[in-house]
């Protein structure tokens, strides 16, 4: 009897023991499986937020070359050319955009600096490639140092001139503070904007009394469109540009200083030969801008106009090859100081014959020969010749000068040469 309760209590513990081990193996591999599914799980999750990543990162490529709506008359596609001349009134501020990057030339005045920030946030726009400052004058600058305040910014470009005003240390302050890099470009230099690139093609260089003479002009191409900005720019620097064969030709051309008539020469029209002129300008300004001699050179030309005092805001839009606008095409010709005096549009009157006498000309016995039939003035001591309306011309010392109603051939025959910066 002994014997066998020792034989079954060994055998109890026996099994006992064998299953003491068998749980701590089942055990065993229940955490092994355990293990096995949160390695199993984070991998999955890993997985699924790299998925999850690549998915945003896919949707935010392909929103920036989505198309986009301008407003409810003007899409614009991928890769599509945006340029928008903003309604500040009477001043200055041109938005660009292409594929995800912007740039802003000029601002508006101080009046209108909030309105430009609203715009600039109403369009999702939170940072920019390029901010462009054609001169110092408030009405292209003010707007500028708000946008400066609101927005990231890579790189701004400004005439190397230095101002006078507070407005320009306000600028100085705000660049210095956010320790923006700032370039003062050369007539030539070249610069890179998404698919499309720009040049400057003023001023010839920065020594003009005028500070309006040294508005940082540039010329914005894209495929086979162009489109020239030139702030400010005066007749005389336009001129000069010419004189130095700067190409300045272009689709669409910002008229100089708000359609000025102390911009805006013929000859330069003419050698920017554009398809579109756009004037920013604000409505019945004091200024009588445009004026109605810039506005029948216009007509002359045959170049659609579009006008920011009585169509507001105007977008253009190119694929590279057309442009199309968001505006019909403006008919009407009144100058600034007829709109501020609610004149009506009656069509364009010629303008009327050029008096020479106001430049001290005389003809070849001494006459005055104001009637409007020379063509041409000619420099007796240069051996040159020059359209009437020619800045150059009004240089001539009055002994030297000679009118002429002879055919250009015939100048040319006497031994005349024409002048390179009218080319006539």
């Amino acid at each position: 009897m002994i014997i066998l309760k020792i034989f079954f209590k060994n055998v109890s513990k026996s099994l006992l023991a064998l299953l003491i081990m068998l749980c701590l193996l089942a055990a065993a591999g229940c955490s092994a499986d355990g293990f096995g599914n949160r390695e199993d799980t984070a991998a999955s999750e890993n997985q699924n937020a790299k998925v999850q990543v690549e998915e945003e990162e896919t949707e935010s490529a392909d929103t920036e070359v989505s198309a986009f709506s301008l407003d409810e008359n003007t899409q614009a596609g991928p890769g599509d050319l945006t340029v928008q001349f903003l309604d500040v009134g009477q001043g200055s501020a041109t938005l660009i955009r292409q594929s995800g990057h912007t740039m802003l030339v000029d601002g508006g005045d101080r009046e209108t600096s909030s309105f430009v920030v609203s715009f600039l946030k109403e369009q999702g726009i939170t940072s920019l490639d390029y901010v462009v400052v054609s001169h110092f004058d408030s009405d292209h600058l003010a707007g500028i140092i708000g946008v400066l305040n609101a927005f990231e910014c890579s790189t701004v470009l400004a005439p190397d001139y230095e101002g006078d005003t507070k407005l320009y240390e306000s600028f100085l302050s705000t660049v210095e503070e956010k320790e923006l890099p700032v370039i003062y470009p050369r007539l030539g230099d070249t610069f890179s904007f998404a698919e499309s690139s720009f040049r400057v093609v003023s001023p010839v260089s920065y020594e003009y009394r005028d500070a309006n003479s040294n508005s940082l002009g540039i010329r914005l191409e894209y495929g086979e469109n162009s489109f020239l900005m030139c702030g400010d720019c005066t007749e005389e620097s336009e001129q000069d540009m010419l004189y130095l064969d700067t190409a300045v030709e272009s689709d669409v051309y910002a008229a100089n200083h708000h359609g000025s008539k102390y911009s805006n020469s013929q000859e330069f029209l003419g050698a920017v030969s554009p398809e579109y002129v756009v004037i920013s300008c604000g409505a019945g300004n004091s200024y009588g801008h445009p004026d109605a001699s810039v506005l029948l050179e216009v007509q002359k030309l045959g170049a659609g106009l579009l006008r920011t005092d009585l169509q507001g805001t105007v977008t253009a839009v190119s694929d590279g090859k057309n442009i199309t606008f968001d505006r019909e095409i403006c008919m009407d010709y009144r100058s600034g100081t007829e709109v501020a005096e609610g004149g009506t549009q009656e069509g364009v009157k010629e303008k009327p014959p050029v008096d020479s006498s106001d430049d001290g000309i005389t003809g070849q016995n001494g006459e005055d020969s104001s009637e409007g039939q020379a063509q041409y003035i000619l420099n007796t001591n240069t051996m040159k010749f020059h359209l009437l309306e020619c800045g150059s011309a009004k240089d001539i010392a009055d002994e030297n000068k000679k009118l002429s109603t002879d055919a250009r051939e015939s100048i040319i025959d006497q031994g005349y040469t024409p002048c390179k910066r009218c080319s006539p």
